[in-house]
C-alpha cells in the first residue's frame, strides 16, 4: 500500500493544477494510495506510523529538499520504502536518485528500482544530502587527528553524496563513507576566494567549538543543529525508489 505525503505548500492553488496532473498519472499507472496533506494540525509522524499501522509499505513525500529531509526522518527507522515526487525542476536531491520533476516521476514510482543508501547522522538527526558550517571556529576530531581550518573565513561540507555543481568531490551514497570538505576562504582587492579544500573522508567525526558560543550546522538546507556533534554514516540505512539515471551504481 502507498502513502502518499503532500507538504503544506502545495495547498496554495498555484500547485493545484500540477497535482491533478500527478493523482491522474498515479491513477494510470495503477499505484493509488492513501493521501495524507500537511497542516499545522497534522503531524507527519503521527500521519505515517499511523499509515505503517494500517498496513502501508511505501511512503512518498511530494514537495521540495525541505519535504524529503523531514520524512527521511520519519522513515529511516522504518521498515517502508521511500518514493519522491518533486514538484520543482531543480532539485538537488531528486536529480542524483535520477528521479526527473514533477509528473514524470511517477513513473519512476511504478518502476520500483529500489536501493538502499547511506545517510548520515548528526547525533540524532539523519541527513540524506550535505551537512554545512561556514566561518565556524572550529575543531574536527578525526581518527586520532584534531583539524581545524586555517582561515577565518571558511567552509565545511559534509556529503552524503555529491551533486553535479560539486563534481569534484567524489562521494557515493552507497559506499558507507562520508567526505567532509574544508574549505579555505580567503578576502583579497578582488573580493573572496576559495583556497583548495582538504577532503576527509571518515565514518564518524566529532566537531566542537574553539571558542564558548555554539556554531551551527546547517543539514539538508533546513534544520540547524548545534556543536558539539558527532557525525556519523549510517551504512544501508534508507531504502528508496530511485531512476535509471542515478550517479551512482
Amino acid at each position: 500500500m502507498y502513502l502518499y505525503i503532500y507538504d503544506s505548500f502545495l495547498n496554495d492553488k498555484k500547485y493545484t493544477d500540477l497535482l491533478i496532473k500527478i493523482e491522474k498519472r498515479i491513477t494510470d499507472l495503477g499505484i493509488k494510495g492513501k493521501v495524507a496533506r500537511l497542516s499545522v494540525l497534522k503531524n507527519m509522524k503521527e500521519l505515517i506510523m499511523d499509515g505503517v499501522k494500517e498496513g502501508v509499505q511505501t511512503v512518498v513525500a511530494i514537495g521540495n529538499n525541505q519535504t524529503f529531509a523531514k520524512v527521511i526522518n520519519v522513515v529511516a527507522d522504518l521498515d517502508v520504502t521511500l518514493g519522491l515526487i518533486p514538484v520543482d525542476n531543480d532539485n538537488s536531491i531528486a536529480k542524483t536518485l535520477g528521479i526527473p520533476p514533477k509528473v514524470l516521476a511517477c513513473d519512476i514510482l511504478a518502476s520500483r528500482i529500489i536501493k538502499k543508501i547511506d545517510l548520515g547522522k548528526i547525533n540524532n538527526y539523519y541527513f540524506i544530502n550535505t551537512a554545512e558550517i561556514v566561518n565556524g571556529d572550529v575543531v574536527i576530531e578525526y581518527n586520532n587527528f584534531k583539524v581545524q581550518p586555517i582561515t577565518r573565513q571558511n567552509k565545511i561540507t559534509l556529503y552524503n553524496f555529491a551533486t553535479n555543481e560539486n563534481a569534484r568531490v567524489v562521494s557515493n551514497p552507497v559506499d558507507g563513507i562520508l567526505e567532509a570538505v574544508i574549505t579555505p576562504i580567503k578576502s583579497t582587492i578582488f573580493g573572496k576566494k576559495n583556497i583548495a579544500g582538504t577532503v576527509l573522508p571518515f565514518t564518524k567525526i566529532k566537531i566542537g567549538s574553539n571558542a564558548d558560543e555554539q556554531i551551527s550546522i546547517l543539514t539538508d538546507e533546513q534544520i540547524i543543529m548545534k556543536t558539539p556533534a558527532e557525525i556519523s554514516v549510517v551504512p544501508q540505512k534508507l531504502k528508496i525508489i530511485v531512476g535509471s539515471e542515478r550517479s551512482f551504481e
